[in-house]
């Protein structure tokens, strides 16, 4: 489970995190859908997750369902300060809402797959393809580990935001994202966009325990 925990932490917070909410399309939803491909027994065991990000100017919340809906994530992020941000984890029948989530998206992973540790990006304007009517072209980014994430970015949505300190900013929005893990390629594509948003899209639910990531993780046996 703990190397299952970790994708979700990778993929949740990636896509959360570097959206922008400031974007030609100030409110919407986009869903993705998440394979690895050629993954160990264990991570395919997890099957086809979806992640959804909604957002509008001032909020983005991603929803994540994993393994079924047996394991459900929520991030809710306010675009000004990332410390107030708020997550939970639904698994197993139990309910938790952790409470230092600002910090854990600062370190999530050690940077693997995360944009705000990427060190380069080539683009190429001539390898193009079309996501949900959207026209996206290649960008290619170099990471602190020596791999390479290939993304798929289109112009009509607002770049990432990104770390004032980061060496890298994207110049549009990714609807496919393939990255490299130390579990396999994690695929991240678009299948679905609305302009319209859940009513709900940006609340906590209800009947949640208040946990660190550290009381979580022993809750959890160390997951």
């Amino acid at each position: 489970m703990k190397k299952i925990t970790q994708i979700a932490l990778t993929a949740l917070l990636f896509v959360g995190i570097t959206a922008n909410a400031q974007t030609q399309l100030k409110k919407g939803s986009v869903t993705y859908s998440m394979t690895m491909p050629g993954a160990t027994e264990e991570m395919a065991a997890m099957g086809e997750s979806t992640i959804t990000v909604h957002f509008d100017e001032k909020t983005q919340a991603t929803d994540m369902s994993m393994m079924g809906g047996m394991m459900l994530m929520k991030t809710i992020i306010p675009n000004e300060n990332k410390n107030n941000s708020k997550m939970t984890m639904e698994v197993m029948g139990m309910k938790y809402e952790i409470s230092d989530i600002g910090e854990q998206a600062k370190n999530a992973n050690n940077g693997i797959g995360n944009i705000d540790n990427a060190t380069e990006v080539v683009y190429d304007k001539k390898d193009t393809k079309e996501i949900l009517g959207f026209k996206c072209y290649k960008a290619t980014l170099g990471m602190l580990d020596g791999s390479k994430n290939i993304f798929y970015i289109t112009d009509a949505i607002a770049p990432q935001a990104t770390d004032a300190n980061a060496k890298v900013k994207l110049s549009g929005y990714p609807l496919e994202m393939t990255m490299k893990t130390e579990q396999g390629d994690m695929v991240i594509k678009a299948t679905k966009f609305s302009k319209d948003i859940p009513a709900d899209a940006f609340k906590v639910g209800e009947g949640f325990t208040k946990v660190t990531m550290e009381e979580f993780q022993k809750q959890m046996g160390g997951m």
